[in-house]
C-alpha cells in the first residue's frame, strides 16, 4: 500500500512540474542590460527636426480570440482579443509600410472558430496597394501572419524594389508563397544589415531583436509631434505580458513556432520593455496583436485607422485630406 501511494505521488510530483513547465514558467528575468538602447535611437533621429513623420495608421485585417493563457502564461481567466494587423508610418510626401500581414487563406487557416474570425478583405487590399506606393516596406518578423502581403503579393515585380528585409527573412519567405514558389523578383531582392540599430528614414531606426523569430527587428519612430512609438510585432502578444513581466507559455513554441522562440531572449526583451515604459511613461508601445490596446491607442488618437492611398492622378500623397473612417 506504502509503495502505490508513493508511486502515485511520484507521478502526480512529474505532472504539477510538467504543467508548470509547459503553461506556467514564464517569468521575465529581475534585470536585462543593453537590449534596448532608447538613448540611442533618440540620438540617431536627433538631426531630422522638420523632416519627421507625421502619424502611424494601421490596418486590422483580420480579428480573432484565443485563450487568455496562450498570450500570456497562467492567464486563464478571460479571451484574449487578437487582431492581424499592418502599419503604416507617414510624411507629407511619403509612406513606409510595415508588417505583411495574412491574406485571406492564412487568416481561415489560423482561425479559432467561424464565430469569433473575421477577415476583412478590403483592409488587405489596401495594404497590397499601398505597399506598391510605399517607399520602404518591413516587416517585423518571419511569421505567416505577418509575410503573405509579400510572399504572395499579386504584382512582386513592382513590390521587389521597395522591400527592405533583413537576410534571415528573406531566407523563410519561399516557405510562405503559394506552393513554395516565391517570385523571382522578391527572391532576388536585396537585403538589409542586421548588425545593430540602423536609421532607416527621418524620424525612423531600426532594431534588430532577434528572439521570437532569428530575424525579429523593431522600430523606434519620433513623429513631428514629439510623440515616441516603440513598434514591437510578437515580442509579445498581450500587453499584460509586459505589465506582468511573463511571455507566452512554453508548450506554444513546440506547437506553433518553427524554429522556437529563443525564449531567455524574448524574456529579457519583456524585462528590458518594461524598464523602457517605467522609465518613460509616455511612449507608445505598439504590440501587431493585442486587439484591446490597439483600439484604444485609435481612441486615444495615437494611432489612426486605415492606410493612406496616393492618388495617381495627383502623384501625392492625400495626407491631409484622407479623413480616418
Amino acid at each position: 500500500m506504502k509503495k502505490w501511494i508513493y508511486w502515485l505521488g511520484a507521478v502526480l510530483a512529474v505532472l504539477a512540474l510538467a504543467f508548470w513547465w509547459l503553461l506556467l514558467d514564464a517569468r521575465a528575468p529581475a534585470s536585462a542590460e543593453d537590449v534596448f538602447d532608447l538613448d540611442a535611437y533618440r540620438t540617431m533621429v536627433s538631426e531630422d527636426a522638420g523632416n519627421l513623420p507625421v502619424e502611424i495608421r494601421i490596418e486590422t485585417v483580420g480579428t480573432d480570440t484565443a485563450p487568455g493563457f496562450a498570450a500570456d502564461a497562467g492567464d486563464f481567466g478571460r479571451e484574449f482579443q487578437l487582431a492581424y494587423t499592418a502599419l503604416q508610418i507617414v510624411w507629407p510626401d511619403q509612406a513606409i509600410v510595415i508588417g505583411g500581414a495574412a491574406d485571406e487563406a492564412t487568416a481561415a487557416e489560423m482561425a479559432q472558430s467561424a464565430e469569433t474570425s473575421h477577415f476583412d478583405g478590403d483592409a488587405y487590399q489596401r495594404v497590397l496597394e499601398a505597399m506598391l506606393q510605399a517607399e520602404q516596406v518591413l516587416i517585423t518578423h518571419e511569421h505567416l501572419d505577418h509575410v503573405m502581403a509579400i510572399a504572395r503579393h499579386p504584382d512582386p515585380a513592382a513590390l521587389a524594389p521597395r522591400l527592405r528585409l533583413n537576410a534571415l527573412q528573406l531566407d523563410a519567405m519561399p516557405q510562405f508563397a503559394i506552393d513554395g514558389e516565391l517570385a523571382g523578383e522578391i527572391a532576388g531582392s536585396a537585403t538589409t544589415s542586421f548588425d545593430g540599430p540602423e536609421r532607416i528614414a527621418p524620424g525612423v531606426v531600426r532594431v534588430p531583436s532577434a528572439g521570437h523569430t532569428p530575424g525579429t527587428q523593431s522600430f523606434y519612430v519620433r513623429l513631428a509631434s514629439g510623440e515616441e512609438y516603440f513598434l514591437i510585432g510578437d515580442i509579445v502578444w498581450a500587453m499584460s505580458n509586459i505589465d506582468n513581466l511573463s511571455t507566452r507559455p512554453r508548450l506554444l513554441q513546440y506547437l506553433m513556432f518553427d524554429p522556437n522562440e529563443d525564449r531567455p531572449n524574448v524574456l529579457a526583451q519583456v524585462r528590458a520593455l518594461h524598464d523602457m515604459r517605467t522609465a518613460n511613461p509616455d511612449i507608445i508601445l505598439v504590440p501587431s496583436h493585442d486587439r484591446d490596446h490597439l483600439d484604444a491607442l485609435v481612441a486615444n488618437g495615437q494611432l489612426r485607422s486605415n492606410f493612406l492611398l496616393r492618388s495617381e492622378d495627383l502623384g501625392e500623397n492625400d495626407a491631409a485630406t484622407t479623413p480616418d473612417s
